[in-house]
């Protein structure tokens, strides 16, 4: 049953990651790496699996070596995204490249068993299923197997630390204590919290493996309960993110010039209405009514009639940032993105119809000029703005 719960959230944490990734271009860029990271350590509990419990030999044959110099990537990808996050920059510096000397040189340990033919790689499978220490054996060319296993785990370790001392050092030294700064704070200190369980119990249970070899399928409770606490580790961090993805948006970092805006010479009464709750924001009225005055003017040129418009079109042509764009319509305006689109849509249809457009066009041509490309959603959108359906109002 544990196995299969195992495959289970493994399989469920690649889809998220795959969800994640298309869904990419709305959001933080820093993601990218938090992708890579959920989809390794995803993988490498398939991993686990596979080589560890299965009695399956083709899947023994793909999961076995192939991947190793992947799942060395974990440590680095996790501090990637919390660096990123803490800077809202998702560029790699100069000397990055270092973070992946350790999969590279993985590659080349690895190389010997990839050239492998597939009838001896099937056979070195059955070994290992009988004993699974031969999967040390892997005919490795630069470091032998256990220090394979072990290296990998501590240095998974080491990066989990490197990024404790990230947020320590970022939350120590920034006191802004509004929503969206809470959130991401108790987000890493959950993502660090669970990296550090799944790390040292992977590396407890590789050195007990490494060093005890008496494997037949059977643990001893410390070992076992080692497992079961990285499963539910990968599991909660799995299911964070469906329930709280604002997560995704990242620091509301808006200290930034918007150099084509106009900015009004008084801010004392901001155009902006403030939700309930939004004191807990921390961001000034004067960059506020900085952000709304240079999306009011980008819309005077009516670019949601492109069927096309999303936050993405829109952040690259004001050049605000998407994430920005998105904390500002769902956190602060509290209204999102789709909504706010449609609403412009259905508004300028109106002025249309109004002005007497709808005796020389029909409906669908109407919706259609408005940037709409369905009929059932401009009616929707047109009732709950409105009211009315579109013939209730003509």
């Amino acid at each position: 049953m544990s196995e299969f719960v195992r495959v289970a959230v493994s399989t469920l944490g690649l889809h998220l990651s795959i969800v994640l990734l298309y869904n990419l271009k709305k959001n933080n860029r820093s993601n990218l790496y938090l992708i890579a990271y959920l989809l390794l350590i995803n993988l490498f509990n398939l991993i686990q699996y596979f080589t560890m419990f299965s009695q399956e030999k083709n899947h023994a044959v793909i999961f076995l070596v192939h991947f190793q110099p992947l799942i060395v990537l974990t440590g680095p990808f996790l501090f990637f995204y919390v660096r990123s996050l803490l800077a809202d920059s998702a560029r790699l510096q100069k000397w990055d490249w270092i973070h992946f000397i350790p999969s590279v040189l993985y590659f080349i340990n690895c190389s010997r068993y990839y050239f492998y033919s597939w009838d001896r790689k099937l056979a070195f499978a059955a070994e290992v299923i009988q004993n699974r220490s031969v999967m040390l054996s892997f005919d490795p060319v630069i470091f032998s197997g256990n220090i394979s296993y072990i290296f990998r785990s501590l240095l998974a370790i080491g990066y989990v630390i490197a990024c404790t001392v990230l947020v320590y050092r970022h939350y120590k030294e920034d006191f802004r204590r509004h929503i969206q700064n809470q959130l991401i704070f108790r987000w890493l200190t959950i993502l660090i919290f669970f990296s550090y369980l799944m790390n040292i119990g992977i590396f407890y249970y590789v050195a007990k493996l490494l060093y005890f070899w008496s494997y037949d399928n059977r643990f001893t409770v410390a070992p076992l309960s080692a497992l079961y606490i990285g499963l539910a580790s990968l599991t909660a961090l799995n299911a964070m993110l469906f329930f709280f993805p604002n997560i995704l948006y990242g620091l509301p970092r808006l200290d930034y010039e918007l150099s084509s805006a106009v900015v009004p010479s008084s801010f004392s009464e901001p155009s902006i209405v403030k939700s309930k709750g939004s004191k807990d924001f921390e961001m000034s009225d004067s960059k506020l009514e900085l952000i709304s005055t240079k999306v009011s003017s980008y819309i005077k040129d009516q670019p949601f009639v492109n069927p096309s418009f999303s936050v993405s079109l829109m952040s690259s042509d004001t050049g605000i940032p998407a994430h920005h764009i998105s904390y500002y319509f769902n956190v602060y305006l509290q209204i999102d993105f789709p909504t706010w689109k449609n609403n412009l849509r259905i508004d300028y249809a109106i002025e249309l119809i109004n002005n007497g457009l709808a005796d020389k066009l029909t409906l669908d041509a109407i919706l259609k000029k408005v940037g709409f490309s369905s009929r059932s959603t401009f009616i929707s959108a047109f009732k709950k703005r409105t009211g009315k359906t579109p013939s209730e109002y003509l």
